[in-house]
């Protein structure tokens, strides 16, 4: 089983205005309230792949029923820990006159010892053969050693886990080999404190990524495109044509073809060329794109084996 670990998931209402203006009344052209969070986001894509999965983390209050009521509706299986305190709401802002995206993410709820250490207990049930996918926010309010422990249970139990959040906790958590990376372009300049200006010097920041410990290395082009490192062999995928209306999603729905299509078919070509349709057809959409529109990207989607920097 795949299990999609968001312990700060959100309602993120989606608002569309001609322009804001600071000051006056605005009047929204759309509004759309759907559920967020990254690893809800995987479970949502992974749903249409045609890949269960159970999304688990903290949930309370009405904002958080109307997280689980649309994930039951879309026939994802749900794990999650009920807290006292609600489920945030991030508002999304889009003015389609300059096209500029602007976010106010809620701050996240108090999450009690008992509540985190239920959760962590719930969390003992992976075994392996399971993949767990833990990506996103950690709650102000529980310890940032939770995603530490959280990699030990994985450890432990001999389950494979994906991990996409903070660059300390990714760069800390590649001594216990994590299936999946995925840092973009910035991430890469971070960890490594370089700037990358042609995209060939990206080839040894990701082969050392495997040596620290990762399994699998993705690094994001955007537009652009991306590199897959996996064993001795460097793939390039180049971006698929397409008007981008929106990145949120796009990110974890890569995550989502890749490791969904890894985990059925164990063909990591495959997995890379799912991947970017997943992530294309994300950009393309408003919200997670459907498995039709996934699907219909796939053929759009040209890979290319790279050695030692050279085609």
């Amino acid at each position: 089983m795949i299990y999609t670990v968001t312990l700060n998931p959100s309602v993120d209402f989606l608002v569309r205005l001609e322009e804001l203006e600071l000051g006056e009344l605005n009047r929204m052209k759309r509004g759309k309230k759907i559920p967020g969070g990254k690893g809800i986001n995987v479970s949502r894509a992974l749903r249409q792949i045609g890949i269960p999965s159970v999304a688990t983390g903290f949930i309370g209050g009405f904002t958080g029923g109307f997280i689980t009521d649309w994930l039951k509706r879309e026939d994802i299986q749900i794990g999650f820990i009920d807290t006292m305190d609600e489920t945030r709401i991030n508002i999304k802002l889009n003015t389609t006159s300059d096209n500029i995206s602007t976010s106010i993410n809620g701050r996240g709820p108090n999450i009690s010892r008992t509540e985190v250490q239920e959760f962590l207990y719930y969390m003992s049930r992976v075994r392996e053969g399971d993949v767990v996918i833990i990506s996103g926010s950690i709650p102000p309010s529980v310890d940032r050693d939770i995603y530490h422990r959280l990699v030990a249970i994985c450890n432990a139990n001999k389950a494979d886990f994906v991990i996409d959040t903070d660059l300390d906790i990714v760069l800390d958590s590649l001594k216990f080999n994590p299936l999946l990376i995925k840092p973009n372009l910035d991430e890469i300049e971070d960890m490594f404190g370089e700037k990358v200006e042609d995209y060939d010097k990206l080839i040894p920041y990701g082969k050392k990524l495997l040596r620290m410990g990762a399994k699998n290395v993705i690094i994001s082009l955007g537009l652009d495109g991306s590199f897959l490192f996996t064993g001795d062999s460097v793939y390039r995928v180049y971006g698929v044509e397409g008007e981008c209306r929106d990145y949120i999603g796009a990110r974890d729905s890569m995550i989502a073809g890749f490791i969904g299509t890894l985990f059925r078919t164990s063909n990591k070509y495959e997995a890379f060329k799912v991947a970017t349709a997943a992530a294309s057809a994300t950009a393309f959409t408003d919200g997670i794109a459907s498995g039709d529109e996934i699907r219909a990207q796939i053929e759009n989607v040209r890979i290319e084996k790279i050695e030692d920097g050279r085609q």
